[in-house]
């Protein structure tokens, strides 16, 4: 029978904009981000020992580093080396520099060490947003786009497909990448045309190559196959659902990130709107990959 969603992490300070959730499996450590506030959050699996950075822009995602301790991160309007204890932040590049109207948004490693990460559009009314790939070398290339709001990115586990995710457009795309991570033959994996889906946001791969998918304005969570069937969903006490990832001791924990911007008033607050959940499940995920430079 399938575990319910349970509360993990409920700040006394709601999070506004929870995102980029990232389990470090060398420290059994939880990360995301409050985009918004500019936080970075952490804890333990179950929720304990948990802690706020307060980074002092906006943060839009992290992923961890192979070689060092701490993370390569989306800031507002640049991609930089960020450590705490203390904070420190190197800046490596400003894919956008000229493009203040955007910001940095969802990203994640692949398995060469390569950061993918995407852009959006702050105002949310205009397609300029792109997925950009950034080597260990620092070398950067602009992949996939234009989207308002560039989400996901995810590499499937075999490294030859990436999914990116076009959020106002109710699309998940899937590329055939190269070893090189170059991206061809673009294909629409799934549109999100049931009104009751909402929007899809951040998503992650179990080890059988499923998509697992949040669903923003959809409350709920759900797994699709490679090929784009749904084969299950979890439905959630909150409507805003933003990313997960797995995690855990094993790596069969789902956890889930959410958001309170816009629900903090009636006439429909939400109590949970910002909380991180957590979910046990039969299938696991794989270690989130790290980035080489």
């Amino acid at each position: 029978m399938r575990s319910v969603p349970r509360v993990i992490c409920a700040p006394a300070e709601r999070v506004m904009l929870g995102e980029g959730p990232v389990w470090d499996d060398r420290a059994q450590t939880l990360y995301w981000v409050d985009i918004e506030r500019g936080d970075l959050h952490q804890c333990n699996a179950d929720g304990s020992r948990a802690k706020v950075t307060r980074v002092g822009e906006r943060l839009g995602c992290v992923a961890l580093r192979a070689n060092q301790e701490g993370f390569i991160a989306g800031l507002e309007h640049r991609i930089g080396l960020l450590s705490v204890n203390p904070l420190l932040i190197e800046t490596l590049l400003a894919p956008e520099r000229e493009q203040t109207a955007n910001r940095c948004n969802d990203g994640k490693c692949d398995p060469k060490g390569r950061f993918w990460v995407g852009t959006s559009n702050k105002a949310g009314d205009a397609a300029s947003g792109w997925l950009y790939r950034i080597a260990p070398d620092g070398h950067t290339a602009r992949t996939a786009g234009p989207f308002v709001c560039t989400n996901g990115p995810q590499v499937s586990p075999d490294g030859n497909t990436l999914y990116c995710v076009d959020t106002y457009g109710k699309t998940i795309y899937s590329y055939r990448m190269d070893g090189a991570g170059e991206l061809s033959d673009k294909e629409v994996l799934l549109r999100f045309d049931n009104p009751a889906w909402g929007y899809p946001d951040g998503l992650t791969c179990d080890v059988e190559g499923c998509l697992w998918v949040a669903h923003w304005a959809g409350a709920r969570v759900s797994r699709f196959s490679p090929t784009g069937d749904l084969l299950e969903s979890i439905e959630l006490p909150v409507s805003q659902v933003t990313s997960c990832t797995f995690g855990g001791a094993d790596l069969r924990t789902l956890f889930i990130t959410s958001a309170s911007l816009g629900l903090e008033d009636p006439p429909k607050p939400e109590e949970l709107a910002g909380a991180l959940f957590a979910v046990d499940l039969d299938v696991g995920g794989l270690p989130a990959a790290r980035y080489g430079g």
